[in-house]
């Protein structure tokens, strides 16, 4: 069985709205044109043979709307290759987004086997389909202020944070635009509550918009860490650490035995003695 035509048709106009998903109606809407009398049952049934065939991700809200969001073809096509228990690996790492997921924790939440689990993340690493990161990769001197992990690009767009609000329906009774967003979003840089990078760009310790006039790059915004009250924790390399809370365990990958940042905090310390 293959892709049809109109599927393939349905596939590039979800995948031209960008790392976004898609309420189905939206999708309806925007399908007008270049299929003009495809009805709506026709639609569920296009969308859950893309789905079958890898080539959209399915997420429901909590008013069970179902959105969709776009893989590319090449990723679709390695993702026909996995196994049933390679794939629930693989939808685990995806849904993690921006944070990751720890081996140690694939395997609690999905039950398989460490052997299994190990040659599924092997074998998905060989079709670049994921990318590992060991604790020494991780940035050497911590910042303080900002959320922010240095090469990441998944941070919201200001069309990211518009399609949130609209998705939660906080604003039900006011039509919400671009414009009004970035009128909030640009007093919150104001107050210092967020900073506003470009892909590609390296926020500056020293001040909170920072730009990058490269060609292709694209406007993000990065909350800034609130300052907390201060305890015994503060101080140390943990108080600050964003990593400590969910991610530091003595097996994961992240660990108080291999911390990077701790013998450097004691080192400063005893040097200063």
């Amino acid at each position: 069985m293959e892709v049809t035509e109109e599927e393939l048709t349905v596939h590039k106009i979800i995948l031209e709205q960008g790392p976004i998903f898609v309420d189905e109606i939206k999708i309806h809407e925007l399908i007008e044109y270049a299929l003009p009398d495809t009805s709506w049952e026709q639609l569920q049934i296009i969308l859950e043979s893309l789905h079958s065939f890898g080539l959209v991700r399915k997420r429901q809200t909590h008013d069970e709307r179902v959105l969709y969001q776009a893989r590319t073809k090449e990723i679709a096509k390695k993702l026909q290759n996995l196994d049933e228990k390679e794939f629930e690996i693989y939808e685990l790492i995806e849904n993690s987004e921006r944070k990751g997921i720890a081996k140690s924790e694939i395997q609690k939440l999905t039950k398989i086997v460490q052997s299994i689990v190990e040659s599924s993340l092997k074998s998905m690493q060989d079709q670049q389909l994921v990318k590992e990161v060991k604790p020494k990769s991780f940035p050497k001197d911590m910042d303080e202020d900002a959320v922010y992990h240095p090469g990441y690009t998944g941070y919201p767009t200001l069309s990211k944070i518009l399609q949130c609000i609209i998705e939660s329906k906080l604003i039900a009774e006011v039509e919400v635009e671009d414009a009004d967003i970035r009128q909030i979003l640009d007093v919150l840089i104001y107050e210092g509550k967020i900073i506003r990078i470009f892909s590609g760009a390296i926020p500056d310790s020293d001040t909170m918009d920072i730009m990058d006039t490269s060609h292709g790059s694209q406007e993000m915004y990065v909350a800034r860490k609130q300052r907390a009250v201060g305890n015994a924790w503060t101080p140390t390399p943990c108080g600050r650490c964003p990593y400590f809370k969910d991610e530091c365990t003595e097996d994961g990958e992240i660990s108080p035995s291999n911390c990077v940042f701790y013998p450097q905090w004691l080192n400063r310390g005893i040097s200063s003695l």
